[in-house]
């Protein structure tokens, strides 16, 4: 079977109205005049390679084990929620603040995906978060990051206050997570500061997150006590394979373009 790249099938993708497809055994709704969810369409639809979404993919199939406890900080419509489903999570609570995207979020959650309209901080209280005007991914609490994706955010960009929640009270909520995914656009700091006792009492397995810039090596040696083993994921181009390499590793043309994703675990990955 032939395998395109996105890029080669793109142009011919409709921009505009939905698109529903199966994942999980849920029906989830793309809007199509949003790149990212008409690559997600695409990839569901055909045989694409759309290494963005897929090294998420990928690191959920690795690393979600069946009967797993899933936090999906940052969940936007759901998509990484019913993919950790698929991968054979029981339980996924996933947080997304931004109101537009969690009432989407909400169409695919019920049962085992538990929906929270809040955001991940270190502290319980509100904020504003800076939200994306050039398309629904990207929202952030934080200034570093509107400043490092300006164009992300326009010239006046929108603000939204939003509940915050932390990390050791969605535990005692909810019980333990094996697996936390935290793409939560550079709170992911203040994260690990509000989970202080569940990293103490009750770590998760492993932490797939997001990072850029200074916020990986203040992440790592927050994190390093209790998940010293750490890795950046790449998708390899030689056979669209997985590649878990040492944190420090920078990107190079052997792996695919990619944001920057790492794991961060409590035992060797081989």
């Amino acid at each position: 079977m032939t395998t395109l790249h996105l890029s080669q099938i793109e142009a011919f993708v409709k921009s505009h109205g939905t698109a529903t497809f199966t994942l999980a055994g849920r029906n989830i709704t793309f809007d199509l005049s949003n790149r990212h969810e008409r690559a997600y369409a695409a990839t569901l639809l055909m045989n694409v390679q759309y290494p963005q979404s897929d090294l998420d993919s990928y690191l959920f199939k690795r690393f979600v084990r069946p009967g797993d406890a899933v936090l999906d900080a940052g969940a936007n419509i759901g998509f990484t929620a019913l993919e950790c489903l698929d991968a054979g999570a029981r339980k996924i609570v996933a947080a997304e603040p931004v109101p537009e995207l969690f009432r989407r979020l909400q169409m695919v959650a019920g049962g085992e995906i538990v929906a929270i309209d809040q955001a991940i901080s270190d502290a319980p209280g509100s904020a504003e978060i800076i939200v994306s005007v050039t398309h629904n991914q990207g929202s952030s609490l934080k200034s570093e990051i509107t400043e490092m994706f300006p164009s992300v955010f326009g010239d006046n960009p929108r603000k939204v206050t939003v509940e915050l929640t932390t990390i050791d009270r969605l535990v005692e909520q909810h019980g333990s997570f094996d697996v936390w995914k935290l793409d939560i656009e550079g709170a992911e700091i203040d994260a690990l500061r509000g989970a202080n006792r569940t990293l103490a009492e009750r770590p998760p397995r492993v932490i797939i997150t997001e990072l850029y810039g200074d916020f990986m090596q203040e992440f790592y040696d927050y994190i390093a006590p209790t998940h010293p083993f750490a890795y950046r994921a790449f998708i390899r181009r030689s056979d669209y394979g997985l590649a878990l390499v040492d944190h420090r590793t920078p990107a190079t043309d052997e792996y695919h373009g990619n944001s920057p994703m790492y794991v961060f675990a409590t035992d060797r990955q081989d």
